[in-house]
């Protein structure tokens, strides 16, 4: 458990800096590119996008963080009323099923498309590529926390579910 824990330490620790890296020079460049509406600086050509690299680079490395935290949008209406033990099933199925092989795939285009990118392209995109590897494949990792996890709650190792959020949890358990 104390390499999960790292590892969540680590999607955690990236998640918070990429956050700060790039939300508060989006918010500059978007004030940059208002003030040149109207001063007329000449920047705002470049100004959309390297708002919208950054964001990019923002969604996707805040993926696995965003997981863990249990801060995705679910779907389901159901989940308030269902047992923890059978949140951590779905977890787990969702986990094994959806969330592990959708990582795999994203990095292998992901790979594609930087070598692709390493020929042919600027190294203006790279950044992009390169976080449309590390996001999924931190994903990946945050899934493999989450099974093992999960798999330790089911055999009673584990006093919770996991992604936890108390607030979604049944009340009274």
């Amino acid at each position: 458990m104390r390499l999960l824990n790292w590892l969540e330490a680590v999607i955690r620790t990236v998640g918070v800096v990429t956050a700060w890296a790039t939300v508060v020079p989006i918010a500059f460049f978007t004030g940059l590119q208002m003030l040149d509406r109207k001063l007329h600086l000449g920047v705002s050509a470049i100004l959309p996008d390297l708002s919208t690299s950054l964001l990019f680079v923002l969604i996707f490395m805040t993926l696995g963080f965003t997981y863990l935290r249990d801060g995705h949008v679910r779907v389901d209406v159901f989940r308030r009323k269902w047992s923890p033990k059978t949140l951590a099933r779905i977890e787990l199925m969702g986990c094994l099923f959806v969330l592990l092989p959708l990582a795999v795939i994203l990095v292998y285009y992901a790979w594609d498309g930087l070598m692709r990118t390493t020929k042919y392209a600027e190294t203006d995109v790279w950044a992009q590529r390169i976080a449309a590897i590390a996001g999924p494949a931190l994903l990946g990792v945050a899934g493999v926390i989450v099974v093992a996890r999960n798999i330790s709650f089911l055999r009673g190792h584990r006093a919770d579910v996991s992604p936890s959020s108390q607030e979604d949890l049944p009340h009274g358990e």
